[in-house]
């Protein structure tokens, strides 16, 4: 009969799982959105500032800047 003969250092030991589970790195890009509503579709980036913040108003009829304010 031949025994094998294994050190401790080479056995793993057993671990019980966390009640949270095991940590796990999430590599999860934070995204915070703009400041400013977006532009809507078709309208040009604002002259005064060049950000694409250009938004319009329906009660003037006119289009405006979300960021500096500017009027067209």
């Amino acid at each position: 009969m031949m025994y094998l003969f294994v050190r401790f250092s080479d056995v793993m030991p057993k671990v019980r799982m966390p009640k949270r589970g095991w940590f796990r790195i999430t590599k999860k890009r934070i995204f915070r959105g703009p400041s400013v509503k977006a532009s809507e579709n078709g309208l040009p980036p604002c002259p005064a500032c060049n950000l694409w913040a250009m938004q319009r108003d329906n009660k003037r009829n006119e289009l405006y800047c979300g960021s500096c304010g500017a009027i067209l």
